[in-house]
């Protein structure tokens, strides 16, 4: 194919130089002293074929082509259950409650994933409370004992009696530098 093109390339440029009659459109002659007509060269389809230097596609597809796969991998299993789980089972339907009978904190809700959610992730309101005061309980402890530690302190300041007078220490005139003043003797 390319070596026919090129064949064909030549042998035109030959005849256009043996022959430097000026011709018009559809091979007539054009009038004398007129320019002459463009040439209509073929490229084959779409113009003439470059080398276009591209940044490569192939990992922009790929993550792409691994995103739809992964996100339709959660999302047909999940909204199949959440359709069969709208269709079989419903919303929760208000009875009459027995006497004596106090309800869970999940049993208030009305959809059957909310219920889920909240019977088996979600926290109850009443234990998170309580275990905020736990905490509100354990950092008061620490602020007293910390108040109760200062005091202490304060008060064995101002009476002298802490653990930093119970060991005199020895006066510096009382040690006998001698030896380490010639220590080769």
């Amino acid at each position: 194919m390319a070596g026919m093109s090129l064949l064909r390339s030549a042998a035109a440029s030959l005849v256009s130089r043996l022959q430097p009659v000026q011709r018009g459109v559809l091979g007539r002659r054009a009038l004398p002293g007129s320019a002459p007509a463009a040439v209509p060269v073929r490229f084959g389809s779409h113009g003439k074929k470059l080398f276009v230097v591209a940044p490569s596609t192939y990992y922009d597809k790929r993550f792409l082509n691994l995103l739809k796969f992964y996100a339709l991998l959660a999302a047909v299993p999940a909204g199949i259950a959440i359709a069969l789980i709208n269709i079989f089972i419903g919303p929760a339907e208000l009875v009459e409650v027995p006497e004596g009978y106090v309800p869970d904190y999940w049993e208030y809700y009305q959809h059957p994933i909310t219920r889920f959610l909240a019977r088996n992730i979600y926290h109850d309101y009443q234990q998170s409370y309580e275990q905020e005061m736990a905490l509100i309980h354990v950092e008061n402890e620490k602020r007293l004992l910390r108040l109760y530690e200062l005091a202490a302190r304060r008060s064995m300041r101002q009476n002298g009696d802490g653990p930093w007078y119970q060991f005199e220490t020895l006066d510096k005139n009382l040690i006998d530098n001698s030896p380490k003043a010639s220590p080769d003797e």
